[in-house]
Formats: C-alpha cells, sequence, structure tokens
C-alpha cells in the first residue's frame, strides 16, 4: 500500500510568497525527494519545464535516478526528450500518439504507445492553430539553425572540407540587392549563410535593358562561405 501520493500537476509563479515558476518546482522537488521511498507514488507533469534545456534534463535525469534507485513508483511527463538517453535504469518509457495529415490536421489519437515521441512538434502543433505560412516558415528557418552544427557533414558534398566558421545564430538582415530575401542559413548545406549568390551572374545583364531580373528572388541564392567558394569553382552547380 502507498503512504504517500505526491502530485506535481500544475506550474507557474507563487505572486503571494514572490517566488518564481522555477522556484516553486524546486521546492515542490524537494519535498518529492524527501517522500519518494517504496510506498510513495509520484505523478509529475513537465517537471523543470520553468528553466532552460540542459539544466532541466539534468535535475529531471537526477530525480529519475534518485526515484528509481529508492523503488517509488512514479510516472512522469516531459518535453525534455534527451533525458532517455541519459538514463541507464529500468524505466520504462511511453507516448501519446500524435498522427499529423495535410487534410485533416493533428489527429490526437489519446493512445499510449512504447518508447518516446518525436523530439521536434511544437512549430508543427503551431501551425495547424496559427494560420500563417510566413510565421510557420521562419520558425522553421530558426529551429533549422538552432539544430544545425559545425561538425555535421552536408550530404550533398562527396568532399571534406571545413565548414562555415559561424556556428551560432546570426542577425538574419535582408539582402542589399533585394529586400524580400533574407541571409539567413544557407540554401545548400544549412549552415549560417554569409552571403548571396547570384545564380545567373551579374556580367550577364551588364548590357541588358532590364537589369532588375538581376535581383529578383528567384534568381538569388542565400549561401555560406564555404558553400559559396565551390560554386564559383565549379564544384556545386545552381540551376
Amino acid at each position: 500500500p502507498y503512504h504517500y501520493l505526491v502530485t506535481r500537476i500544475l506550474g507557474g509563479d507563487d505572486l503571494h510568497k514572490g517566488q518564481g515558476t522555477f522556484e516553486v518546482e524546486m521546492r515542490d522537488l524537494s519535498t518529492i525527494l524527501k517522500l519518494a521511498n517504496y510506498n510513495s507514488l509520484i505523478l509529475g507533469d513537465e517537471i523543470c519545464h520553468g528553466t532552460e534545456v540542459s539544466s532541466g534534463t539534468a535535475i529531471l535525469a537526477a530525480t529519475i535516478e534518485r526515484l528509481t534507485a529508492a523503488r517509488t513508483s512514479f510516472a512522469l511527463s516531459t518535453h525534455l526528450h534527451q533525458v532517455c538517453s541519459l538514463i541507464d535504469s529500468p524505466v520504462r518509457y511511453y507516448h501519446l500518439s500524435v498522427i499529423q495529415r495535410e487534410d485533416l490536421g493533428i489527429i490526437y489519437e489519446r493512445k499510449l504507445k512504447p518508447g518516446p515521441g518525436p523530439s521536434q512538434y511544437g512549430i508543427e502543433v503551431m501551425g495547424h492553430i496559427i494560420n500563417d505560412r510566413e510565421f510557420y516558415t521562419n520558425a522553421l528557418k530558426y529551429r533549422k539553425l538552432i539544430n544545425w552544427s559545425p561538425e555535421r557533414k552536408p550530404q550533398s558534398k562527396p568532399q571534406s572540407k571545413p565548414q562555415s566558421k559561424s556556428n551560432s545564430l546570426t542577425v538574419f538582415r535582408p539582402s542589399k540587392y533585394n529586400a524580400k530575401v533574407f541571409i539567413d542559413s544557407c540554401e545548400i548545406c544549412g549552415a549560417p549563410a554569409e552571403a548571396i549568390h547570384h545564380i545567373k551572374p551579374k556580367r550577364l545583364y551588364k548590357l541588358a535593358p532590364n537589369k532588375g531580373d538581376l535581383n529578383r528572388r528567384s534568381n538569388l541564392v542565400p549561401v555560406c562561405s564555404s558553400c559559396h567558394l565551390d560554386i564559383h569553382r565549379n564544384k556545386i552547380s545552381i540551376l
């Protein structure tokens, strides 16, 4: 039989006590750790969602390790999926199945299935709620840059070479050639872009009557310095 039933479901600031969300979470977690034993049942929803991802994941992993060692019965929900690869204990993972369809949107099946679910899904859910294609595309662009790693080798390039030195988020700026084209991520390898490449080169437009076609959106491609160099070395072709 259980002597303690501890739930940690709601989250938010405690304005009366002057405590922020994370402080409230940690005080609740302190109580959970003190009462964790064989005769305890712990139910927690999104523990550690009030701090940044790395610390939240680490604290959650330590929590699972402690509860497992104390032989506590527990069920915790989290969006910090990386914790699954950190824990080396007999913990079972499940996820609620969700189906995404273009015609019907997002379908919540409400079925528990083994293993962790997709680690990235927020933008997809947002896209079905906020009907703004440009906003959705920009969000995907930023997530792509956040996930980009300088060690990741682009699959389209058989030759190994140094990547762009910049591996952090950059301040996106419009191109001087066309304000509707942003220097964001490289269209070839996904690294942060540093230049704009003209698909049809500038020299072809020197004598052309309509030089506006030179800087139209379809003729401009944001690229990193490494890919830009390969284009001019004829190692990469853009049609």
